[in-house]
This record gives structure tokens, C-alpha cells and sequence, in this order.
């Protein structure tokens, strides 16, 4: 993966989605998964290009199971997206680059509307970017 791509585990994931502004990614992942392997090169373009805008981690689910549980991690892989220490959507299974790109870039486009209320953003991720 990209060296831009934080590993993140039990003890490091709190502080990173607290102490920032921007959108974080995380991507939950497991080794022997096959679909995790097949995204990973797609996650790592992606958090070339968006870098200025949002945050790209990865958290192994099987190595940070009580993170996967607290997140309801049912399945790999499963992106989860962060704003202001909250979740504000996820993506599970095998997708697409598309979906995956015009997913962050709405969450990144509606940035500003995350940062400015004290309650939960409200609007629906279509993947159309």
C-alpha cells in the first residue's frame, strides 16, 4: 500500500479520527482476503489522488478485533468513513474504483458541513460523486 496509508490499531485509531479535521478513511482488511487484496491497489491510487482532502488508513480486523467488533465489522472488506470522530457512512464488499472514489468525494464535497454542525450530517452517499 501506499506509504501515505496509516496502519491504525486498537491504541492508535482514537487519537488519528479525534485529532482531525479532515475525513478519514479506513479500510478494514484481513490478509486471506481475497477481495481486500484486490481493492488494496485501488485504495492506494485513491489516497494518492484525494490526500489533500482526506486521511486513508487501514485497520486489520483480525490482528484488531475489538476494533471490528466496536465498528460492527461483519465482513472484509468493509470501508468505514469518519468526520468529527463520528461515522458517517461505509461501503462493504467487493466494489468498484468508481464507487469507492465518487463515495469519498461526496463525503469530501460535503466536508464543510460535517466540520460546522454539532449533529450528525445528513446526507446520502450515492456514489456519484
Amino acid at each position: 500500500m501506499a506509504e501515505n496509508i496509516k496502519e491504525l490499531n486498537d491504541q492508535s485509531f482514537d487519537k488519528l479520527i479525534k485529532d482531525t479535521e479532515k475525513f478519514v478513511a479506513v479500510m478494514f482488511y484481513t490478509n486471506s482476503c481475497p477481495n481486500c487484496r484486490a481493492i488494496t491497489p485501488v485504495y492506494s491510487e485513491l489516497s494518492e489522488e484525494l490526500e489533500r482532502d482526506a486521511i486513508f488508513t487501514k485497520v486489520n480486523a483480525q490482528d484488531n478485533a475489538g476494533l471490528a467488533v466496536r465498528f460492527g465489522i461483519m465482513g472484509v472488506p468493509t470501508f468505514k468513513f469518519f468526520c468529527k470522530n463520528q461515522p458517517v457512512g461505509e461501503l462493504v464488499g467487493a466494489i468498484n474504483r468508481t464507487l469507492l472514489r465518487n463515495t469519498i468525494k461526496d463525503l469530501i464535497r460535503h466536508r464543510n458541513e460535517c466540520i460546522s454542525k454539532s449533529t450528525r450530517i445528513s446526507w446520502e452517499i450515492d456514489g456519484y460523486g
